[in-house]
């Protein structure tokens, strides 16, 4: 026998720690390279040359266990990533390649309200490990080697890591199981749906003929439909140019509002393959590829869009037929899918339950419990535009690797897979670039036109779909309402790249999740179809505070008085934690309620005199010792989002089209008789804070806060929605994972105002500003700097799980770490792996 061992102090697997120990980061299996020849005694004797191993890869995590990926090829240095991404995250992405293959109730069994068995039908349905079974072998070569290669390495992980050694809580979970490259491709198209079919996944499940008793409808509570973008998601976006930057070259602000747990959580890393590929920033899990970031030439980021990545049908049923639907004065009969799942019962037992799921030929039947049920005479269905979307790694891949701002461009023409987000992008020479080329259903003008009367009132089913949930609902009785096909687009039916909203500066483009509209003020977009978002209308106070601060140059201002930013410029402002609404309205209210002492509220009396003042001394920043700012928060969490945007009954001076970032503003005068309604909402401010149990001059930071760590409050800073605040924090629920799978799973007491995501007992923050970066390209190459607020890892047992937590609660900007020599000089941790 033979051996050859390769030394692992040679390879770099010894690293010396920041408390100057040494010590082997992985078992000896991970670190030691063994070949070994076996023969008989009269054997030649002749040792066989050892095969090259398929991944040669090196981890290095530095300073917040961020790892520097670099692999010898495309597929190493994904190798690199499933397995690092494993150490951090293994939980999440096993339930979720679960819940894509429609697994759940085998494991887990019908799960609360049913909702386990309705997924895995629901996902059956919608098909995408056959799409991804199709689809692999049509994707490139490099994509094929990095999916194969990303499994490879999640894979090692799980492996060599014992079930009783995973971390919680999917410690001894079965379900936590090799995965496949069609698994991770399958589950890179359910992350395309995150705008349109995730919302309605349970919504197919609860779609069942009239009088027809199914097994694994989910219960009514549990089918909610609303819009990420309306109130779980959002993002500000800014792409500074020459014109703006300090050093004449590009700079971008990432600022993503994203949940704090489950699988829409975004991962941070640095990939490199000499040659290829040279990118840093942070990738939705799973995924092999960055989806915010930069590399030497090129930086972007993204914000969720407004446009429709769907839309909905009513269907009118043939009278006794409710599985029938007319069509252009003919009946259509729906097609099914007979669909069986296994279910884990109580006692262990896995039983097979059957079950059959409908469509039309947009797409599957769905029933919202409350507002659009299978009745007799109607049901809706839809068609998403991102089921057919074959592109997405492509697009991601072709964005990480582009070399120029023409070259980032023709990625987004040729691929057109861009999922559901604008983007702002800024390049090495000081060119900024905006588009929203998310794919969008193309409808003729006579379709749009019938649209937007039906929205405006004509139709109440329209008018309450487009209101409660932000969405298309269209006749789908009648032709005239099918996509139109058109050539140079990525899928039929879609709006072509040529016909997307798109502009160039060399000022600067942002965008805080309104429409593409004022995408840079001084250039408005116009002639575009309204379900790629609305033009002319009130902005959000986001949109507004993040124009201002893009445009107003003064001392104090966010670009100082000679308005060129400095990458400590753009750190400062994205935090600054200023309120639109405060800005607007904070003034006349003080005004109003000085002097007043005791107010009638409901069957009785509230006295603000102590809130009143507390405004008045208010630094009108959401900063963690900002006293003041709860009470403005409930006041102006009395208004709906459009009173703020542009009511009427709010302002003295309304919005104008020719002036949307400065109007509408200034308080509206209290009425000639009756009670004051900014009073009484003060009032009622009070009276909220009472019941929540939260004095009114706590500090906010003592009433705002997360719990990463099990039993320690962090306190956190930032605005909501309706306060106007760029750095917006929140409580959300987009997510599908189970809570076997997110360790970290919070909850909040009673609710007591929705609207501001007030509990009993303050506001507990789940979600919102999640990966937060400042780069400047400079003469020299990239300097950065990021937080990613709910850390790197999901494992408890990390040292890596809560530590930006609290540089985030301190306004704490961590450097960026992106030339070879700044990561050599970093303390760090490093593993080199090898594999086939």
């Amino acid at each position: 026998m033979h051996s050859k061992i390769s030394s692992p102090l040679r390879r770099g697997v010894f690293q010396k720690t920041r408390n100057n120990r040494w010590q082997l980061t992985l078992a000896a299996s991970l670190s030691l390279v063994l070949t070994t020849a076996c023969g008989d005694d009269d054997d030649s004797g002749v040792v066989p040359e050892p095969t090259t191993p398929a991944y040669e890869v090196t981890i290095r995590r530095t300073a917040h266990g961020v790892p520097h990926i670099t692999g010898k090829d495309m597929g190493s240095v994904a190798y690199g990533n499933g397995y690092a991404f494993a150490q951090d995250h293994v939980c999440i992405l096993s339930d979720q390649i679960l819940k894509v293959r429609g697994e759940r109730a085998r494991f887990m069994g019908m799960g609360p309200g049913s909702t386990y068995a309705g997924s895995d039908y629901a996902y059956r349905a919608l098909g995408l490990h056959e799409r991804a079974t199709t689809q692999l072998s049509r994707q490139s070569a490099n994509l094929q080697a990095m999916l194969k290669g990303y499994a490879a390495g999640f894979n090692r992980y799980i492996e060599e890591t014992p079930k009783a050694q995973l971390p919680a809580p999917c410690t001894n979970a079965a379900w936590v199981r090799p995965i496949t490259d069609v698994d991770l491709l399958a589950y890179a198209y359910s992350v395309a749906l995150t705008g349109s079919s995730y919302q309605l996944v349970l919504a197919i499940a609860a779609a069942t003929p009239p009088n027809v008793t199914a097994s694994g409808v989910p219960d009514r509570d549990y089918v909610k439909v609303q819009r990420p973008d309306l109130s779980q998601v959002g993002s500000n976006g800014w792409a500074i140019g020459r014109e703006r930057s300090a050093t004449g070259h590009g700079m971008v602000v990432a600022n993503p509002h994203f949940p704090w747990e489950g699988e829409l959580k975004l991962w941070e890393s640095h990939l490199t393959v000499p040659g290829q590929l040279d990118v840093y920033g942070v990738g939705l899990l799973g995924v092999p590829a960055v989806l915010i970031g930069f590399n030497k030439d090129i930086a972007w980021t993204h914000t969720f869009s407004s446009g429709q990545r769907m839309t909905l049908y009513g269907l009118q049923l043939v009278p006794g037929k409710p599985t029938s639907y007319m069509y252009d004065g003919e009946e259509r009969e729906m097609t099914w899918k007979d669909i069986t799942i296994l279910v884990r019962l109580d006692n262990g037992t896995l039983v097979n339950v059957p079950r059959r799921i409908y469509f039309s030929h947009y797409g599957p039947i769905i029933s919202i419990p409350g507002m659009a049920e299978w009745t007799q005479q109607t049901v809706l269905t839809y068609r998403d535009a991102n089921l057919e979307n074959n592109s997405l790694l492509a697009q991601f891949l072709g964005m990480n690797q582009a070399t120029s701002m023409a070259d980032f461009k023709s990625v987004y023409e040729r691929e057109q897979g861009i999922p559901w987000v604008n983007t702002m992008a800024a390049d090495r020479e000081g060119n900024t670039w905006y588009t929203d080329a998310t794919p969008t259903a193309n409808l003729s003008p006579v379709a749009l036109a019938t649209w937007n009367a039906a929205r405006q009132g004509l139709d109440p089913a329209t008018t309450l779909i487009w209101q409660q949930m932000g969405l298309v609902l269209l006749d789908g009785s009648n032709s005239q309402n099918e996509w139109q096909d058109e050539a140079g687009a990525r899928s039929p039916g879609l709006v072509p790249f040529s016909k997307v909203p798109k502009l160039d500066r060399t000022d600067f483009v942002f965008n805080a999740n309104d429409s593409y509209w004022l995408a840079n003020p001084a250039a408005p977009l116009t002639g575009f179809s309204p379900l790629h978002g609305l033009e002319g209308v009130p902005q959000s106070p986001r949109t507004r505070l993040n124009a201002v601060m893009l445009t107003e140059v003064r001392e104090g201002g966010a670009s100082g008085a000679d308005g060129l930013f400095t990458r400590q410029e753009l750190e400062t402002a994205i935090l600054n934690n200023r309120g639109m609404m405060a800005e607007l309205l904070l003034d006349g209210v003080i005004e109003r309620c000085t002097g007043q002492t005791t107010v009638p509220y409901q069957n009785g009396t509230v006295d603000i005199s102590q809130a009143c003042a507390l405004l008045a001394e208010w630094d009108r920043r959401f900063d963690v010792d900002s006293v003041g700012a709860i009470v403005w928060r409930e006041f102006t969490g009395a208004y709906t989002m459009p009173q703020l945007s542009g009511g009427p009954t709010l302002y003295a001076t309304d919005f104008d089209v020719t002036h949307p970032i400065t109007t509408p503003h200034t308080l509206a005068p209290a009425p000639a008789e009756g009670a004051d309604p900014v009073l009484t909402n003060l009032a009622r401010a009070v009276s909220t804070l009472t019941a929540a149990g939260l004095a009114l001059d706590l500090p906010l930071g003592e009433a705002q806060y997360t719990t990463r760590v099990r039993g320690e409050r962090i306190p956190i800073h930032g605005g909501g929605n309706y306060d106007g605040a760029a750095n917006i924090v929140n409580f959300g629920n987009l997510k599908s994972t189970t809570p076997n799978a997110d360790y970290n799973s919070l909850t909040r007491g009673a609710v007591i105002n929705s609207r501001t995501a007030l509990s009993q007992g303050g506001y507990v923050i789940n979600s919102g500003s999640s990966f937060i970066m400042a780069m400047e390209f400079t003469p020299s190459g990239v300097q950065a700097s990021a937080l990613l607020t709910y850390s790197e890892s999901s494992n408890p047992a990390s040292p890596y799980y809560a530590d930006q937590t609290r540089l985030f609660s301190q306004k704490q900007w961590r450097p960026i770490l992106f030339t070879p020599e700044e990561i050599a000089a970093a303390p760090a941790e490093q593993i080199s792996l090898t594999g086939n």
